[in-house]
């Protein structure tokens, strides 16, 4: 099996990826091909995957770069005899079906590709979500039939609207959720102050600017840890502090990429994303996992995950003087929780998204697709 993946920072994709590799071990011979790691792929050599780093796989607006990338995916994949070959992050997902499109690779097993968000819909900018979608559509027509895997039964379905059912249906369309592994929790330590905890690399898509900016309608005792990759940076926290008062930036805390977040998940009354988009966001798994609640900006599948929890919210990142009186009130309520709570919120989790029930379906999964 060959799992292709980009960028190698610690993300939603790589930790997919090492998921996957982890439900294979014993039953498969994995392969993971990634642009260089930068810890988002550590936990390949504890499981003693082999992994192979190919320059030009990350997303960057680079013809040079994206040329390494595109001679250098396609040399490989032409040269691999892999009964399954799995690609995961958009750009050598977009490679690999321009080559299955023009007949550059004739693949010897089947091939299958894992949409982790849609690129096009709410949240993104129109002229790039009607380039997406365009170009979606005519990969969907014109790829030999594959293998389509989708985050979710939502995303799934919002994409044959989208792109068009018959168009889809030449593919094979299946589901697999993400799942979280934090592992053994410490103890739960409840703050001092109200606290929110954010997770997730500075970027568009994490519309961190939001989350700073709904600090200035929650009460002046209320705290915001920011976690994850390029967080900790001059330039993003001086992008912070351009945004609010000085008073308030202080109650904000830019902490940067974590080796270990869950004594900052544990240590927190609950957790926020103010996403613009997502495919299912494995932070708020995490929080599922701690047995957070949790409030997210109306992503697309955001109802999906908010529905689920037994305290969970959602608010409008352009009201948010309104979502301050509803944050403020929501923590008023959650820092008032017992621990009855929490397991509540952890017992969705291992129902739902646990690494045992991400193991059974990824299992599963593999078998519908070598038998096709």
């Amino acid at each position: 099996m060959l799992l292709v993946g980009g960028e190698g920072i610690p993300s939603g994709v790589p930790r997919h990826i090492c998921h996957l590799a982890k439900a294979f071990d014993g039953i498969a011979d994995v392969t993971v091909i990634s642009d260089i790691n930068h810890g988002g792929y550590d936990a390949l050599a504890e499981l003693g995957t082999r992994h192979i780093t190919l320059s030009g796989l990350s997303s960057r607006l680079s013809l040079g770069h994206i040329w390494r990338g595109w001679r250098g995916l396609l040399a490989f994949l032409r040269g691999s005899q892999a009964d399954l070959t799995w690609i995961h992050p958009r750009f050598p997902s977009l490679m690999g079906r321009m080559a299955l499109a023009l007949r550059l690779w004739r693949p010897k097993g089947t091939t299958a590709f894992t949409i982790h968000g849609l690129p096009y819909g709410k949240g993104h900018k129109p002229y790039a979500s009607f380039l997406s979608l365009t170009l979606e559509k005519a990969l969907m027509r014109t790829c030999p039939p594959t293998n389509i895997i989708f985050l979710s039964q939502d995303m799934a379905d919002r994409a044959r609207e989208m792109i068009g059912a018959s168009r889809l249906a030449r593919h094979g369309i299946h589901v697999l959720p993400n799942c979280s592994d934090l592992g053994e929790l410490p103890p739960f330590t409840r703050p001092k102050d109200p606290t929110l905890v954010m997770t997730g690399r500075a970027g568009r898509q994490k519309n961190y600017a939001c989350a700073v900016r709904l600090m200035n309608h929650l009460p002046e005792n209320t705290h915001l840890m920011l976690c994850g990759t390029g967080t900790d940076t001059e330039k993003f926290q001086a992008e912070i502090a351009g945004l609010v008062p000085a008073a308030t930036c202080a109650r904000i805390y830019c902490i940067g990429p974590v080796q270990d977040v869950r004594p900052l998940l544990r240590a927190a009354d609950a957790y926020l994303l103010t996403s613009r988009y997502e495919g299912t966001p494995i932070g708020t798994l995490e929080a599922f996992e701690a047995g957070l609640p949790i409030i997210l900006a109306d992503f697309e599948g955001a109802d999906a995950l908010v529905d689920r929890h037994p305290m969970g919210i959602k608010i409008d990142p352009s009201d948010l003087e309104t979502s301050g009186k509803q944050v403020t009130e929501f923590l008023r309520n959650a820092r008032a929780a017992d621990r009855a709570l929490r397991q509540q919120i952890r017992t969705v989790w291992h129902r739902e998204w646990s690494p045992d029930v991400f193991d059974e379906r990824a299992r599963a999964l593999l078998h519908r697709l070598l038998a096709n």
